[in-house]
Formats: structure tokens, sequence, C-alpha cells
């Protein structure tokens, strides 16, 4: 019996995990649309680090790596690296290594909740709810570090548990190299199970001690980066702390027309310490409200496709019920763990002035969301096992149905309407101009790229396939410039390649010389509704175009007659 129970759990787990991969791999390439800057700088940085050892900028096997607008967490680049070196700076490429962690996410949560609770079906209903959840497909089809940090987090927590403390504490420290996030959550997380397990501190110290050079090695790098490198400056200009608008609230409130200002009360109600603590609360409570959750999710279009929340509205009363199972047996160490991960996980985003929303900080409350979820449906199959037997397979058809009938509205909207509405947001229309660019590079004489609708540089290096020793050698600034060329202001890149905006039609027209390009865009360059492909300016010819998924102008190639 046990033999028959293993292999149809086996066979039900390969078939949502099969269902989990489908859904993530399908029509990978343009769905999002397209890749917008964040991941077209994890896979230039890849392709850089498995060709030449050196991330984009030029650093050896970077620690932390360095971009053109930030200092990024450099662990993705890395696994990404091998899929960019095999399948060439493609879309595919960069978005496969996250899809792949994703699907193994949905394995962890399994064995973590069947582990925790010794409950293989209540592992199989937390991987078949995450396989279907709008947010962790989301964050699975696209290059968001936050996916690989669920992964470490998931793998560090299940190896805490198995007491495989050697892997459990690589894990953890590897989470600090994926996202900002990890830097607080981590250590508050890796507390709880100490506290919650209390594993005997010889025996952990008897297991790792030979290791301590390995973890040593591994946090000095990211030790430093956190305290006195670039990454340590990072928190603060995201932190609520150095919100000036709380600042500007404050002193408005104070110096309002019909209020004393010199009244004690005024200090006393409108100061930084009560404003800090209102917004951060704030920013925490919005992580679990209904809105976000199951009504319209995260308002950044790149972060969620609107209209549907980040969870299946088909699990909230489950969600509910979840809760109270975990409340009423709360001195179980595995409840108490659940409780711990969904209470510490909105923490990150909440110190942060944009966080109240931000489902790629907030995605560490997935798995906790998910399980107690499970919890709820799993209640409720216990429940009608006991008392009404006959009504257990009614139910089961009922949450079936009503899962399919969401997971497929939301999939529709996914693949059809969002695709098409959000295509500004992932800054569509680079790969095709850039690559239909390449054929000129060589014979052009200089090639102006517009710089100012998107920051295209390293666009153009990714799409137009400009090899990163090249990159390395040749870029100097990025640093705009007045009138680099007269009429033209931006940047230089090697001998040819200038970026950024003239200053106006005229300047554009006086600017070109025989042999020349310049990629301008519509509404930019170009102004109004000016189709340059149906009407060219005169002396000017248009050497190639693209439009945008509304089948209206965008980029143009011009060079003069």
């Amino acid at each position: 019996m046990k033999l028959i129970s293993k292999l149809k759990n086996s066979k039900a787990i390969i078939v949502i995990l099969l269902v989990a991969t489908t859904l993530r791999l399908y029509k990978l390439c343009n769905l999002p649309i397209s890749l917008f800057g964040d991941e077209i700088d994890v896979g230039y940085h890849a392709w850089s680090l498995i060709t030449t050892g050196r991330d984009y900028m030029g650093n050896l096997l970077p620690t932390y790596i360095q971009s053109l607008s930030e200092w990024r967490a450099p662990l993705l680049m890395y696994i990404t690296a091998p899929f960019v070196g095999i399948l060439g700076p493609t879309p595919f490429a960069v978005r496969l290594p996250i899809t792949l962690l994703g699907v193994l996410n949905i394995y962890l949560v399994y064995l973590l909740a069947n582990k925790l609770f010794k409950n293989k079906s209540l592992g199989l209903i937390s991987a078949l709810i995450l396989s279907l959840t709008p947010w962790h497909i989301h964050y699975s089809r696209a290059a968001f570090e936050s996916t690989l940090l669920l992964t470490l987090l998931l793998s560090g927590t299940l190896f805490f548990i198995k007491k495989r403390y050697p892997l459990s504490i690589i894990s953890f420290i590897l989470t600090f190299y994926t996202y900002s996030t990890a830097n607080l959550f981590t250590p508050l997380l890796v507390l709880s199970l100490f506290l919650i397990y209390r594993p005997p501190l010889t025996n952990l110290l008897k297991r790792s001690f030979t290791l301590f050079g390995l973890y040593f090695i591994l946090l000095l790098p990211i030790a430093y980066h956190l305290t006195l490198g670039q990454a340590a400056g990072r928190f603060s200009l995201i932190s609520v702390f150095s919100d000036q608008e709380i600042v500007y609230d404050i002193v408005n409130q104070r110096t309002a027309a019909w209020v004393d200002q010199n009244a004690f009360t005024e200090k006393l109600f409108h100061n930084k310490a009560i404003s800090y603590a209102g917004k951060i609360g704030s920013n925490y409570l919005s992580a679990f409200s209904p809105q976000f959750l199951f009504i319209s999710g995260d308002p950044n279009f790149r972060h969620s496709i609107g209209r549907f929340g980040e969870l299946l509205w088909a699990t909230s009363p489950f969600l509910v019920l979840g809760f109270v199972v975990l409340i009423k047996k709360i001195n179980n160490k595995e409840n108490k763990l659940i409780l711990a991960w969904l209470l510490l996980s909105p923490i990150p985003s909440a110190l942060t002035s944009d966080g109240s929303l931000h489902a790629t900080r907030l995605i560490l409350t997935l798995p906790p969301l998910i399980i107690i979820s499970a919890l709820g449906i799993h209640q409720v199959f216990v429940w009608l096992k006991i008392s009404l037997p006959k009504w257990n397979l009614f139910f089961a058809g009922v949450f079936v149905i009503a899962t399919t009938i969401n997971i497929t509205a939301y999939w529709h909207r996914y693949s059809t309407h969002y695709k098409f509405e959000s295509a500004r947001h992932w800054q569509h229309g680079y790969k095709e101009i850039f690559q239909k660019t390449i054929p000129y590079l060589d014979s052009a004489n200089r090639i102006f790229i517009n710089n100012t609708y998107e920051p295209s540089l390293i666009k153009f290096a990714f799409f137009a396939k400009y090899p990163p020793k090249k990159f390395q050698q040749n870029f100097t600034t990025d640093i705009p410039e007045e009138n680099i060329v007269k009429g033209f202001s931006g940047f230089k890149f090697a001998d040819k390649f200038y970026f950024g905006k003239a200053r106006n039609l005229d300047d554009l027209f006086r600017l070109l010389e025989p042999g020349d390009i310049y990629l301008a865009v519509q509404g930019q360059e170009v102004p109004g509704d000016w189709d340059w492909s149906k009407e060219p300016p005169e002396n000017t010819k248009i050497l190639n175009h693209t439009k945008d998924v509304f089948n209206n102008p965008l980029f143009y190639l011009v060079t003069p007659k």
C-alpha cells in the first residue's frame, strides 16, 4: 500500500510540475512582449562574464556587479551566463534560468510542506496552488532576481529542518547575492528557525566546523559591499527614511495657515517619528490587503497584469480558514515557522518609500500564503471525509471548476490583452530596430541613437550583439554633454556611436552627413503623427522602420539622400 501511495504521489507531483512548466515556458520569448532594461542588463552581463570573465564594465569576476545606472547583486548573472553562452544573447536564454528556478520552487514548496506537516497531500495541494498562482507565474517568466531568492530561501529552510546545516547555511549566505530584501529578511528567518527548532549548538558546530572557512569566504565579499562598498548606499536611495515627501508633509501640516505655528501640539502630532511609523505601518498592512492579494495586485504594470490579484481569488476563503487552523495549533513548531515567515516577510518592503504594494519585494510572503491556503483546503477535505464523505468529491469538483475559471481568465488576459497593453512598460521595439541596424554598423560613417525615449546603450549592445570585450575597451562614459556634436547632446561610444538627441528637427537634418545614420523615435525627433515611413522628409532616406503593437510608427533609421 505504501508503494502504491508513493507512486500516486510521484505521478501527481510530476503532473503538477508539467503543468507548471507549460504555463511558464509557453511563448517565453514574447510573453511578456519583450525584455525590459533590467533583463537586458542581466543578459549582457551574463554574456560578458561567460566570454571574458568580467562584467561589461570590465570588473574581473565581480562579487557585486557594476551596471550603468546602479550596482547589482551578481548571482543571477552568474547563473544566466552558461545559458547565454550556449544559446547566445537572446530573450529565451535570459529568461530560461528563472523559468526553471520557478518550477523548482514549486517542487521545493511541495517538499517543505510535506516535511513540515508530514502530509504529502498537503504538499501536493501547496504545489498545485503555487503552480497556478498569477504572482508566481508572472515572476517565473521574466528575469526577476526575487525568484532566485525564493529558491534559496526555500532550500535553506528545507535543509535546516532536515538538519543538513552546512547546505542550509550556504543557501542562506547565497541569498545576500540575489536581491536586496534578503539583507534584512534572511537574518530574521534564520533567527526564527533557531528560536523555534533550537538545534543543539554543539551538534550544529560539529557538523559545520570544517566548512567555516567556506562560509567566511562566501560572506566576506557581501559583508564588505553591504557595509563599505557600493551596496551600502542602495537602501538609502529607496528607504522610507529618505522620503522627502514625508518631510514636506510634516512642514506643511505644521505651517498650515489655519493652525498656530508655534503650537506644541503640532510638533507633538506632526513629527518624523510618527510619520515614519505611520508610513511603515501602512506599507506593512497593505501587503495583506484583499485589494493587493485578490483584486488588482501591484499597480506597476511590469509587476502585475492589472485587473487580477496576485493570488487566485478561488483560494481566498481557504486562506482565511487556513490561518484559523494555523492559529488554533500555534504551539506546533511548523505552525510557528509559517506564521513567523508570514509576519516577517513584509518588513523589508515596508521600510521602503514605495513598498506598500510592491510585488517584487513582497514575493517573500508567497510561500507562507500558499501553504496556509493549502492548510485551509486540506482541512475542508478532512472535515468532509469524517462527517460528509459523499460531499468530498463534490467539493473537489467545485474547487477545480472555480480554479480553472480563475486561471483561464487570468491566462486569457495575460496572453491576449496584457501583452499589448503593457508593451510600453516592457520597452518593446528595441530588439526589432537594433536587429535591423546590424547590416549598417560596419559601413556607416557615424551612428546617432536616441537615448531619451529609453536609455539605449545596453539595449543596443545586447540586441546588436556588440562583443562584450569591445564594449569594455570602448566604453568611457554615459554622462551626456551639451553639443557633443553641434546640435546633438549626449555621449560618444567607441569611434562612431553617439547616444542622445538632436535639439530639434532642423538640427537633426544639419547634423547628418553622407554615410551617417540616425535612429529617430516617433514623438521625439519625429513630431506628432507624421509617418516618415510613408512621407519621409525632403533629402532624407528611411533605411528601415518599426511599428508598435498597435501598428503605429515607432522607430526609424534615417540617412541623408
